[in-house]
């Protein structure tokens, strides 16, 4: 936990800005904590990572995962869900770090929720999935005044996040239903795109007027977020320091949200809850630490992990023996049933042009497979004019796992048919 006179946490562990290290990751939001291979070192070297004492204590299968894997860090005690909640009393804050696909750790997020409140906690809930403009819309949900239908449409969820609803759908209702505040976080995703496109000094004045107060000076989150860039080549940041600023914007954004919101009249008595990915809560870097410096106030921090058979390259750790968040909790995979199909971009819907444009291209993944690049614009799939995100959802859930899936693509002015080859479930 932290504490509120010592700007450097005080908690069992502290992972200096300073430290050394590669995270190397398939997916921004992902980071596998598991087991540590050998890593080779540019000299020929080799070098051993000792893994955490905790790490040993995860189940080697699945199968074997009980309802609350849950462990207190760094040690790895093994913690009961009760003794968690019991852990936060104190907390202003409560980072909860997700891997945005997965069902079972949104039932964690509202089992949290539920319980919290039921033990009198007067709670908001902070959402990476919603920009800060979109703030009225979400008041006027959590008063009761939206249908989820005219919800959807005024924050255009499929452009704006374009997840599957159905998996914050029971969060949200429940916010509802406890006229909780949803505090929205994110910067608006044309802002990121002006500063991936041309970095900060790039900006037009009245954009720079708009940005929060930003660092750029911490090498360990820098080292932290170089690693993640590999796996975004050919995405819209063409340099890495571009890239670097468009991250530490949407960080600090959503931590001045934070902040702006604790010292308000609203915020005032309140314990925020925080749902992001885990690449913005993990070892501090993200919100976390920016939040503090801004507002230091007690926080805690839990890492939701889906299990994972084995590491590889994907997830190779070196140069810190710091474990990721006070809390970790093992979720199972989501089942192959209630996974639906997915190509793998980031799109977005550009006035007045047919189709979606494509922001990135997940690596590894059957779009990056198939040839699709950033900026194609998807027009057709399978016959159909596409002309938002439901569309392409639609035609992937009906033609199923371990088919092809015809786009018509429009690049560089031409058209262009693309076949897009969806693996068989589990082989993802």
């Amino acid at each position: 936990m932290l504490d509120a006179s010592d700007p450097h946490r005080q908690r069992p562990f502290h992972f200096s800005a300073a430290g050394s290290y590669n995270f190397k990751m398939k997916h921004l939001f992902q980071w596998a904590p598991f087991f540590f291979l050998i890593t080779f070192l540019l000299t020929g070297c080799v070098k051993r990572i000792a893994p955490f004492e905790w790490v040993s204590k995860i189940p080697a299968t699945e199968d074997a995962l009980g309802p609350e894997e849950l462990f207190r860090l760094p040690a790895g005690e093994r913690i009961s869900f009760n003794q968690l909640i019991d852990s936060l009393k104190t907390a202003r804050v409560i980072f909860v770090g997700e891997s945005h696909d997965q069902i079972e750790q949104h039932q964690i997020q509202l089992r949290l929720l539920q319980e919290l409140s039921s033990r009198g906690k007067a709670l908001a809930i902070a959402m990476e999935m919603f920009e800060r403009s979109q703030q009225p819309i979400l008041d006027r949900w959590s008063q009761g005044l939206l249908t989820e239908e005219a919800f959807l449409k005024e924050v255009k969820w499929e452009t704006t996040w374009a997840m599957d609803y159905l998996l914050y759908k029971a969060i949200l209702d429940e916010a509802k239903s406890r006229r909780l505040k949803v505090l929205g976080l994110n910067v608006s995703k044309e802002l990121v795109r002006k500063v991936a496109q041309h970095g900060l000094e790039g900006l037009a004045p009245e954009d720079k007027r708009s940005l929060p107060e930003m660092d750029l000076s911490d090498q360990g989150h820098r080292a932290y977020i170089k690693n993640i860039y590999k796996g975004h080549h050919g995405g819209i940041a063409k340099e890495f320091e571009y890239f670097y600023q468009a991250q530490c914007l949407r960080d600090e954004g959503m931590a001045q949200a934070i902040s702006d919101y604790l010292e308000s009249v609203d915020g005032e008595g309140k314990t925020i809850l925080v749902f992001a990915g885990n690449g913005h809560v993990v070892f501090d870097f993200g919100i976390p630490k920016r939040l503090f410096r801004r507002t230091p106030i007690p926080f805690e921090t839990i890492a939701l992990k889906e299990w994972q058979k084995e590491t590889d390259e994907d997830f190779t750790y070196s140069g810190t023996s710091s474990p990721p968040a006070n809390f970790i909790w093992i979720t199972r995979r989501n089942p192959p049933e209630m996974k639906r199909p997915r190509i793998g971009v980031v799109l977005q819907k550009r006035e007045g042009a047919d189709g979606l444009e494509i922001e990135r291209v997940i690596p590894e993944s059957p779009a990056e497979k198939a040839g699709l690049l950033p900026g194609d614009r998807l027009i057709v799939v399978e016959g159909k004019e596409i002309t938002r995100v439901k569309d392409i959802h639609d035609a992937l859930a009906r033609k199923g796992w371990g088919t092809d899936v015809i786009f018509t693509v429009l690049r560089d002015g031409l058209k262009k048919e693309i076949k897009v080859i969806l693996p068989q479930p589990g082989s993802l």
